[in-house]
C-alpha cells in the first residue's frame, strides 16, 4: 500500500527511481541514492548510499556515515604521511605550512560535500515522512 502511493508521488514529481520487490531506490542526483525498504509488517526503513564517482568518496561506493569516516581518516593519514616525508627530506618550514594548508582545504571540501549530501538526504527523508503521514490520514 505505502509503496504504491510513494511511487505515485515520485512519478507525479518526476523523480527517478528503481523498483524491486521490497524496496525503492530513489535517485537524488550527484550519485546519491535513497533506499526505501518496505517490510511485511508495514514498517519502512530509509537509508542512503553514495554511488561510485561522487564528490565525497570518489570511486568508492558507501553510505554517507561511512563516507565521512573514510574521508576523515584518509585526510589524516595523508597529512601524517606528508609530514613524515617532509621530515625525512628535511625540507624547510614553508613546505609544512603548504601541506597543512592543503589539509585544511581538503577538510573544508569534505565538510561542504558531506553537508550537501546530508541536507539532501534529510530533506527528502522529511518529504517521504510527510507523504506517509498524508497516506495515513486518508
Amino acid at each position: 500500500m505505502f509503496k504504491k502511493l510513494i511511487k505515485t508521488k515520485l512519478l507525479r514529481y518526476q523523480i527517478e527511481f528503481a523498483e524491486s520487490e521490497k524496496s525503492l531506490k530513489i535517485n537524488l542526483g550527484l550519485s546519491q541514492v535513497i533506499i526505501v525498504i518496505f517490510s511485511e509488517d508495514n514498517k519502512i526503513g530509509i537509508s542512503d548510499k553514495l554511488n561510485r564517482w561522487n564528490a565525497l568518496t570518489g570511486i568508492w561506493e558507501m553510505s554517507l556515515k561511512s563516507a565521512i569516516i573514510f574521508v576523515s581518516c584518509s585526510n589524516l593519514a595523508l597529512w601524517i604521511l606528508s609530514l613524515i616525508a617532509l621530515s625525512i627530506l628535511k625540507l624547510q618550514l614553508i613546505y609544512f605550512e603548504i601541506v597543512t594548508m592543503i589539509l585544511i582545504a581538503s577538510i573544508g571540501y569534505s565538510i561542504f560535500w558531506f553537508n550537501y549530501y546530508q541536507i539532501k538526504f534529510e530533506n527528502f527523508k522529511a518529504t517521504l515522512i510527510n507523504w506517509l503521514d498524508e497516506i495515513s490520514l486518508k
